[in-house]
């Protein structure tokens, strides 16, 4: 099997690059896969949110352990979006980190880029769970997550 290639379009030049490659590689194989995905990165708003959320789930559940609180949202909820959406992700996250125990991802979650690989709309998904999860967990959101979720929807 042969792994695909990535082409990240930001402008009409891009546009036309991909165009002339597209071309090549259906007049090559005689039928191609295409698959398109937002590749804005997240707003300042979301990550503004995104820390605000994680500060009160710490505040509120584990003893102002913002930390912790990151981490597991990292693990529990950003993990499981990156490996549905990137084959390499889910690859080596099986391999490496998958096996060990629950603390010990934790403590090693916090040092990888988990929320910063979201597209902006894998971002909302994630602020989404991340609202929905610790709500039922009994966190009571303040009044500037709740504008800013809004916001974002808006």
């Amino acid at each position: 099997m042969t792994l695909g290639v990535h082409h990240k379009i930001d402008n009409d030049a891009d546009l036309k690059n991909i165009l002339v490659a597209i071309r090549k590689a259906y007049h090559d194989y005689g039928s191609i896969l295409l698959q398109i995905f937002d590749g804005r990165q997240r707003s300042g708003l979301q990550n503004a949110l995104q820390h605000a959320m994680y500060r009160e789930i710490g505040k509120q559940l584990y003893g102002g352990d913002f930390g912790h609180a990151k981490a597991e949202c990292k693990l529990t909820l950003g993990v499981p979006l990156l490996r549905q959406d990137s084959e390499e992700f889910k690859r080596l996250y099986d391999r490496s980190l998958r096996p060990k125990p629950y603390g010990e991802k934790l403590d090693l979650i916090a040092l990888i880029d988990v929320s910063s690989l979201l597209s902006m709309a894998e971002a909302h998904n994630y602020i989404d769970a991340i609202y929905d999860t610790y709500a039922m967990k009994g966190v009571n959101w303040s009044d500037f997550i709740n504008r800013s979720r809004e916001a974002l929807s808006a």
